[in-house]
C-alpha cells in the first residue's frame, strides 16, 4: 500500500538523520558556502541572466528569535547575488497555515516559502507546489542533504515526488528546569509514572510554581499526539483494517490522568496558550517542565541568558511498554510555488539556505538539527546538550518511531478544526477523554478512507 511505503521512508528518514548526527559521516566537503553551488537550473528559467528580479519569501514561523537570522541570511544572499532581491514576509507560526490557505484561495502565493512537512500533502493536493525533482537532480550539492531527509519529504506527498527541500529537523522534547530538579533532589523522569509524580512534586503554590504546562491553544494537537503515543508505545496510527489507534484504551487511560494536571499542576491559562504563551510560562519560572520541540531553544536561551545552564532537554519518558516512542515527520523545509515568475531565482535562494554555511548559521541559532551532512558533523552539533539528548535516545535500538499519516490531505485541517477545539473542551470538563478520542479516531478513519478511495 502506498501509505505503508510512506511510513517506511519517513521512519528511515528520522533514524538516519540522527545516526548521522551521532556518528558523523566521512563525506567529502564540496564548495557550498554562499550559495556558490546553487545548481544547474537547466531550462527552468523565466529570467534573463543578469536581469534584476525580486522574489518573495514567506517565513512560516517568524518571531524575534528567528526573523533576525533570516534577515542576516538574506543580506548575505543579496550580497552574493546582486541581481536578486528577496522580500521577506514573516508569518506567526500560529496562523501561518491559514495565511497560506488564504493566499492559495486567492492565487496570491509567494515565490518561495518555508513549509512544514505536515503541510506538503495538502498543498500538493491543491496543485500549488512546484515539483523540484528536475532542479534537485541537477543540483551539485544534492548528495550533501541527508538522503533520508529527502526521502522523508517525498514520502509526505501523495504522489511521492519532491516538493520540499528540508533544511532543519525537529523532535519533541521535555524541557526542564535543571536547577529546580537539583534543589528538589529529583531525577529527570524516565517513565510516565515518574513524570506525573514529578509534575506534582515540583508544584509549589506558595511560590506560584507549577510542575508542568499543557499546550491547550493553537498547535495543541501535535504535542498531544506525540505524548499519547509516547505513553502507550503504539507505533501504528492505523491498524490493518484502517481503524485508528488514537482511541486505544491506553490513550484513554493516559488522557484521563493527563487532564487532571490541568489547573492543579499547571496554570489554568494553559487552556488557551499557544506556542508563545506556553514557552513564556516555562521561561518566566512558572513551570518546571515543558513539552515542546527543539525549536524553542532560542527562546529559552534568550530568556535564561547567563543562567542558560538552568534549563536542559530530555526525550519524553519511556512508554508503558518499556521503550521510547518518538514521533517523526517534523522536518521543515523550503518549497517553490508553481505561480512564481522567477523560479530559477527562487531555486538559487533555496539552495543558498540549504547550504552548509546557511544551515550552520540557521540551526545553531534556532537550536534545531540540520539536514546538511557537513553541518550534522560540525562541532556545534556535537556539543549541543539538547540535540545530543534527543539523538542518543533515538539512536537507541529499543526506541521506536511513530509517523502520523501526514500524507492525508485532510490531516492538517482535522488537527486545526477538530482536535484543537476538542482538546480545549476536554480540559474544561465539557467533553470526556473517551468521547474526544473517539471523535478524533472517526475523523482520521474517514480521511484515510477518502484518501484510499482516490486511488480506486
Amino acid at each position: 500500500m502506498m501509505h505503508m511505503r510512506q511510513y517506511t521512508g519517513a521512519i528511515l528518514a528520522i533514524v538516519l538523520i540522527l545516526a548521522l548526527a551521532l556518528t558523523g559521516c566521512g563525506s567529502n566537503k564540496t564548495e557550498s558556502q554562499g550559495g556558490s553551488n546553487s545548481g544547474n537550473s537547466g531550462n527552468h528559467s523565466d529570467n534573463s541572466p543578469g536581469k534584476p528580479v525580486t522574489i518573495t519569501f514567506w517565513d512560516e514561523n517568524s518571531g524575534p528569535q528567528r526573523t533576525p537570522h533570516y534577515e542576516e541570511l538574506i543580506k548575505r544572499f543579496e550580497a552574493a547575488h546582486p541581481n536578486i532581491k528577496v522580500e521577506y514576509v514573516g508569518l506567526p507560526a500560529s496562523s501561518a497555515k491559514q495565511k497560506y490557505d488564504v493566499a492559495i484561495a486567492s492565487d496570491d502565493m509567494p515565490d518561495i516559502g518555508g513549509i512544514n512537512q505536515f503541510w506538503i500533502s495538502d498543498f500538493v493536493a491543491k496543485g500549488v507546489l512546484l515539483d523540484l525533482e528536475d532542479y534537485y537532480s541537477s543540483w551539485s550539492e544534492k548528495d550533501k542533504i541527508a538522503a533520508s531527509a529527502i526521502d522523508g519529504s517525498r514520502s509526505s506527498a501523495p504522489d511521492g515526488k519532491l516538493y520540499q527541500i528540508p533544511n532543519t529537523s525537529n523532535y519533541s522534547t521535555l524541557w526542564y528546569r535543571a536547577d529546580w530538579f537539583e534543589d528538589a533532589g529529583i531525577g529527570v523522569p524516565q517513565t510516565f509514572d515518574e513524570f506525573f509524580a514529578t509534575a506534582d512534586a515540583l508544584t509549589d503554590s506558595a511560590k506560584d510554581r507549577y510542575g508542568f504546562t499543557i499546550r491547550g491553544g493553537s498547535g495543541s494537537s501535535k504535542q498531544l499526539t506525540e505524548i499519547l503515543y509516547a505513553y502507550s508505545g503504539i507505533t501504528d496510527y492505523f491498524d490493518q483494517d484502517g481503524k485508528a489507534t488514537v482511541n486505544d484504551p491506553a490513550h484513554v487511560e493516559f488522557l484521563n490522568q493527563y487532564v487532571q494536571l490541568y489547573g492543579t499542576n499547571t496554570p489554568t491559562s494553559d487552556v488557551t496558550n499557544g506556542y508563545k504563551e506556553m514557552v513564556a510560562v516555562f521561561d518566566t519560572g512558572i513551570a518546571a517542565m515543558l513539552q515542546h520541540n527543539l525549536g524553542s531553544y532560542g527562546e529559552h536561551t534568550k530568556a535564561f541568558g547567563a543562567n542558560a545552564a538552568e534549563f536542559k532537554a530530555s526525550p519524553l519518558p519511556k512508554s508503558q511498554q518499556g521503550y521510547r516512542v518518538i514521533t517523526g515527520g517534523d522536518n521543515v523545509g523550503l518549497a517553490i510555488f508553481k505561480s512564481s515568475k522567477h523560479k530559477d531565482a527562487a531555486w538559487k535562494f533555496l539552495t543558498f539556505l540549504a547550504s552548509e554555511e546557511s544551515q550552520n548559521y540557521w540551526n545553531q541559532n534556532i537550536g534545531q538539527m540540520p539536514t546538511h551532512i557537513d553541518s550534522l558533523n560540525s562541532d556545534w552539533v556535537k556539543s549541543s546538550q539538547h540535540i545530543l539528548a534527543l539523538s542518543e535516545a533515538i539512536a537507541d535500538p529499543a526506541t521506536k518511531v511513530l509517523i502520523p499519516p501526514i500524507y492525508l490531505p485532510d490531516y492538517s485541517s482535522i488537527q486545526l478544526n477538530v482536535l484543537e477545539p476538542g482538546f480545549q473542551s476536554v480540559l474544561l470538563g465539557k467533553v470526556s477523554p473517551q468521547d474526544f478520542l473517539d471523535e478524533w479516531a472517526q475523523a482520521m478513519e474517514a480521511a484515510l478512507a477518502e484518501y484510499q478511495n482516490s486511488f480506486e
